[in-house]
């Protein structure tokens, strides 16, 4: 049995709805073009920066045969009865930590360098 709703024809539509019709279809177009547009930069801006990346600072790494700075607990004068309490690092800062006989010393220590940096002692009174 045929539908009855696709038995009627359709009335021509009034010039007005017409060129309405015409605008909405164009203004569709453009916006749906400018989205278009607007993904296809950011995302061609994100490939770009993730082709174009190159991280700063030295490497992590030490090459291989390179010589390893090293150092003794003498180097760093504290005694033998001392205790490390505690470590920290911050970029190419190492903080370590002492206790040894009433007293808390805090080295700081330049990484690539093995330099002491800076020493602080605190002492019970």
């Amino acid at each position: 049995m045929p539908d009855p709703l696709d038995d009627e024809d359709e009335k021509p539509l009034d010039p007005a709805v017409e060129r309405l019709q015409r605008r909405m279809r164009r203004l569709i177009l453009i916006s749906g073009l400018t989205l278009g547009v607007g993904i296809l930069a950011v995302f061609l801006a994100i490939v770009y920066k993730l082709m174009t990346y190159e991280p700063k600072g030295r490497p992590a790494a030490i090459a291989v045969g390179g010589a390893v700075p090293t150092l003794k607990r003498s180097d760093l004068g504290v005694g033998a009865d001392a205790r490390l309490a505690g470590t920290a690092l911050d970029g190419d800062r190492l903080a370590l930590t002492y206790e040894a006989a009433g007293a808390t010393t805090v080295i700081i220590l330049d990484l690539p360098s093995m330099m002491i940096v800076d020493r602080l002692t605190v002492r019970d009174e």
